[in-house]
């Protein structure tokens, strides 16, 4: 198993030669003088290291898991039979849906990220089948995580604000899928859609075994504005994160904008363009950021289509996700 290496900033300094040598003190008869060294400058502290929610934290962190167990069938669809699953993510047991294809595979793999719903009034598959089943038909493993605390999944670490709690528990998920013998562990695709583009966004500049990413409108890359829109309003989900104001350093370490590379995987945005729910200056601001860091990727508008897609303008979002994952798939 593989992941992009985090880099703790540690800030070492050399020995530098200083311009001139003074003369050696007297030593008593016997008693070697040492060999005049160069000047030393003084060491700087060492960087703090950055909390347990920033990008380098979660780059270093080690996702491992138990094996992926497959539970009751829930349905049979058109070439794939859908299950309900469990894995381990931080001792916690987490609970979602596994769509499998017909066939010994190995599969590609789709991991689809649904948006924020209060739980209470959340239903298994919620946001998530809409995207997910259909590739399973055609011939990709597709998991949907029940986020911590949503239909008998455990309780996220109580140091992460909501989000990284989500993305933790999305990567330990990438590690359990991958051991299935039928899962193409080299093909892992993200796909989220709102607060599950979110979790996306970040897991893509995390974690270097997710190769492809679809984005379906998602929220913004500058965490702080999803703060101020909606977390400030929740203020259990932050977690020690604290607010754009009191903490912007914190922030801007958990932002993906700030940590999107050309070596990221190929981003697919998807929007409708009556979308009452994300802003569409968010979405041309994290394309451009996209663009600007060299990252592979497309800004697709769906004309006339609301926050969430229906109808043709869903069927068309879909179609163009999975000719996108392919295509950063090479198949």
């Amino acid at each position: 198993m593989s992941w992009r290496t985090g880099l703790l900033a540690v800030a070492l300094a050399g020995a530098a030669c200083s311009s001139g040598q003074a003369a050696a003190p007297a030593h008593p008869r016997g008693t070697p003088a040492p060999i005049a060294s160069a000047t030393q400058q003084p060491t700087p502290a060492p960087t703090p290291p950055q909390p347990p929610y920033a990008i380098e934290s979660l780059r270093a962190r080690a996702y491992s898991s138990g094996s992926l167990a497959i539970g009751d069938e829930m349905f049979r669809g058109e070439g794939f039979t859908k299950y309900h699953m469990s894995w381990q993510s931080g001792g916690q047991t987490m609970t979602g849906t596994i769509s499998m294809p017909d066939g010994a595979g190995p599969f590609p793999v789709v991991v689809v990220n649904h948006g924020f719903i209060p739980p209470e009034r959340y239903w298994i598959g919620q946001d998530s089948g809409i995207f997910g089943d259909p590739m399973a038909a055609h011939g990709f493993i597709s998991v949907a995580p029940n986020w911590p605390g949503y239909a008998g999944s455990g309780p996220a670490p109580s140091d992460l604000p909501q989000i990284v709690g989500q993305v933790v528990t999305a990567l330990d998920l990438v590690t359990a899928v991958s051991a299935l013998p039928q899962a193409d562990g080299r093909r892992i695709a993200f796909v989220g859609h709102s607060n599950g583009g979110g979790i996306s966004e970040i897991a893509m500049v995390v974690d270097p075994r997710i190769r492809a990413v679809v984005l379906q409108a998602p929220v913004s890359t500058d965490m702080a504005d999803n703060a101020r829109k909606w977390w400030l309003q929740r203020p259990d989900s932050l977690a020690g994160l604290g607010t754009p104001d009191t903490n912007p350093d914190g922030y801007r370490h958990l932002s993906p904008r700030n940590y999107l590379a050309a070596s990221d995987p190929p981003v697919l945005i998807v929007q409708g363009t009556v979308d009452h729910t994300i802003p569409a200056d968010w979405t041309n601001a994290t394309y451009a950021a996209l663009q600007g860091a060299g990252v592979e990727s497309k800004l697709m508008w769906i004309d006339g289509g609301d926050h969430d897609l229906v109808g043709a303008n869903l069927a068309t979002a879909v179609a163009a996700q999975e000719a996108w994952i392919r295509h950063a798939f090479g198949m």
